[in-house]
Parts: C-alpha cells; sequence; structure tokens
C-alpha cells in the first residue's frame, strides 16, 4: 500500500507539473503521434509494393509498432526518472535517493514523468487497434501491453547501469537506447545470423517486438510464453547489475572526496 500511494502521488506531481504549460503539451503530444504515423506510412508503401516479408504482413508490422509505442509511453509517463539514471551516477547524485527509506529503483524511475508521452501512448492504442489484434485478440494484447512495458522499464535500467562502469558514458547511454528502438521496430528479416544472437543476448529486443508478433503470426503459445519469460530474467538482470553498480559508486564516491 505504501509503494502505491507514493505512485499515485508521484503521477498527480508530475501531471501537475506538466499541465502548467498546457499549449507546450498538447503540441507536444500532437507533434509525436504525427511522427510516428509518418513513420508508418513509409512502411505502408513498403508493404504494398511486396505485401509479405518472411511471413510479416503490414498489420505484423503496426501491432509490433504499436506495442512498442504504447511500452515507451508508458515507461516514459511513469518512470522517466530511470531514463535520467546515468546523469545522477556521473554527478553523485544518487545520495539523494539512497538515504530515502523507499525502493531505491522505484524512487529513481518516479522522480521524473514526462506527460507528453501519452502521445506515444495514444499512437500505440491507435495502431494496436488498426491492426485489428486489439480487438480480436484484446486478453493477449492485454498481457503483452504489461510485459512489454516491464521490459522496457529494465532496457533503461540495464542500459543506465553502464554508467556505474563506464565513465562519462551519458551521450553512448542515449545511442544506445536508441539504437534499441530502432533495432526493436524492425520486421522480421532484420533477425537473422549474429545479430539475431544478438537481439536475444546483451540487447535482447526480439523480446519486445520480435516474438510477441511472432505469437501473432504462428499462433504458438511458445513464443508469448518465452516473451514473458525472457523479460521475467531480463528485469532480474537489470535489478541485479543495479546492485552490483551500487558497490563501485560507493567506492568511487570515496575516491573522489579524497581529491
Amino acid at each position: 500500500m505504501y509503494h502505491l500511494r507514493f505512485f499515485w502521488l508521484a503521477i498527480c506531481t508530475n501531471f501537475k507539473l506538466s499541465m502548467s504549460l498546457r499549449a507546450a503539451f498538447l503540441i507536444t503530444i500532437l507533434a509525436t503521434i504525427v511522427k510516428q504515423v509518418l513513420f508508418l506510412v513509409m512502411w505502408s508503401f513498403f508493404f504494398e509494393r511486396y505485401k509479405v516479408v518472411q511471413g510479416w504482413t503490414f498489420e505484423h508490422m503496426l501491432v509490433m509498432y504499436g506495442l512498442v509505442c504504447f511500452a515507451m509511453g508508458i515507461a516514459g509517463l511513469f518512470f522517466y526518472g530511470i531514463k535520467e539514471l546515468s546523469p545522477l551516477i556521473e554527478s553523485s547524485q544518487l545520495d539523494t535517493f539512497l538515504l530515502q527509506p523507499k525502493n531505491i529503483i522505484l524512487n529513481i524511475a518516479m522522480s521524473k514523468g514526462d506527460i507528453s508521452d501519452v502521445g506515444e501512448v495514444i499512437t500505440g492504442i491507435l495502431l494496436m487497434g488498426y491492426s485489428g489484434y486489439l480487438i480480436k485478440a484484446f486478453p493477449i494484447i492485454l498481457i503483452l501491453c504489461v510485459v512489454i512495458v516491464v521490459f522496457m522499464f529494465s532496457l533503461y535500467l540495464y542500459l543506465s547501469c553502464i554508467a556505474f562502469f563506464v565513465r562519462n558514458s551519458y551521450d553512448l547511454i542515449r545511442e544506445l537506447n536508441l539504437n534499441a528502438i530502432i533495432v526493436a521496430t524492425q520486421p522480421v528479416a532484420a533477425y537473422r545470423g549474429v545479430f539475431k544472437m544478438f537481439t536475444f543476448t546483451l540487447l535482447p529486443v526480439a523480446f519486445l517486438s520480435f516474438l510477441p508478433v511472432e505469437y501473432f503470426r504462428t499462433g504458438l503459445w511458445y513464443y508469448l510464453w518465452a516473451t514473458i519469460l525472457g523479460t521475467a530474467v531480463f528485469f532480474g538482470i537489470a535489478c541485479w547489475l543495479f546492485k552490483l553498480g551500487l558497490k563501485r559508486y560507493e567506492s568511487g564516491n570515496m575516491i573522489v572526496y579524497r581529491h
């Protein structure tokens, strides 16, 4: 109950801050939706020409992109602070959170929220609806939305932990975040060979988009269970990496104080 109350108060605070500039807020949401739609217009021309790419149709592309947009939107809306973890580590501002009697990861994640990410959430819902899967597979879509939000949270935490081990890594982490999303929104033809192995291990974005769409394409429950299990394991790895990094953060601060 304590964490739920903290969660609710953080949401209310971030919402009030964002709504203080209503015009900018609405323009940002509109711009986000238009940007994502324009990206998909390009893919619509591609699939109009080739129809099917290794079993994937434009509807599969829509549901994949919709799930990713929704997950990005929810993660940014409620857990934006986790994306700003690396600057906190590099500037030694993590102490503020360490001293508070709250779950440190949740506290950092909910310290900031970008209400303009509502645009991503709306886009994701619209795309899933347009694909047809939101209606004909609503229970599965609902499960996947929860699982993929957890994955997105884990991805941000996982990549941000690089800052514990590599100095001045903010730009690197930002690029990795960006490229992870780019890779995740590619059709099935991109998942081949060594690259496919990479997307299941070091940067496991296959669990974000490839496996869920394979479930819709084939109807095999294996892909759905693999998505859920892979996300759970990845979340555990990200949390473990954060705890491991905290030990380095403490020793690093002692060196700074000596200087």
